[in-house]
């Protein structure tokens, strides 16, 4: 019975699979025919154009990082430098790597209940150190991440511990914080939209050298 149970199971987790994957495909096409027929009706010289646009914001995109990381490395100042591609945050001095360690980074995402909706995204470019905080200190957190985890927003949205025994927030209000042991973002599997999570020990060993004002490079 069990094994009928499971196989039943089985087939109704591959039907639904198999059904995901064919709302894609159909959403994927349709996409592609969209872009066919809206190119379709521009010109050459308009194509040669929206081609160009696409290309430039990339590019300058890509200039913009590799511009930031260059003058991280020029900076003799001790300072932070946050990698979101690669997923580290390191203390450097200069060309000097003091630490680096991995971090998780936040996804982006619209959060909030509508008509109340906001983008949320891990910046680029440069931010300073706005706040240092442990476990001691409360924090506020915003109510969309009481939405954003399926849970009743609370009339009180501060509570020591809640980032975790230690944490920063730049300027811009991006929060990167280590793992806590209550309060909405005491979840392993849940990192916060536009934040940073952060090793609590690696926090630890680097929070001797931070300092409010200190310039940290996103990039």
């Amino acid at each position: 019975m069990r094994v009928r149970r499971r196989t039943l199971l089985l087939v109704l987790l591959l039907l639904a699979i198999g059904l995901l994957d064919g709302v894609l495909l159909l959403r994927r096409a349709r996409y592609r025919e969209e872009s066919a027929r809206l190119r379709a009706g521009m010109s050459t010289l308009e194509r040669t154009r929206a081609d160009a646009i696409v290309s430039a914001q990339a590019d300058r995109a890509e200039l913009m990082l590799e511009l930031m990381r260059r003058q991280a490395e020029g900076d003799d100042g001790l300072h932070l430098a946050i990698s979101t591609d690669s997923s580290y945050l390191a203390l450097d001095r200069g060309p000097a790597r003091l630490r680096q360690f991995i971090v998780e980074i936040g996804p982006e995402r619209l959060v909030g209940a509508a008509p109340d909706t906001m983008r949320v995204a891990v910046p680029r470019g440069l931010r300073a150190l706005q706040r240092l905080l442990t476990a001691r200190d409360r924090y506020e957190l915003p109510a969309w991440v009481w939405v954003d985890r399926g849970l009743p927003v609370p009339g009180a949205r501060a509570d020591s511990g809640w980032v975790g025994p230690g944490a920063i927030v730049t300027t811009g209000g991006t929060l990167i914080y280590s793992l806590p042991t209550s309060g909405p973002l005491a979840d392993s599997s849940y990192v916060m939209p536009g934040g940073i999570r952060v090793p609590a020990t690696d926090l630890a060993a680097i929070r001797e050298n931070l300092s409010s004002g200190m310039r940290v490079y996103f990039f």
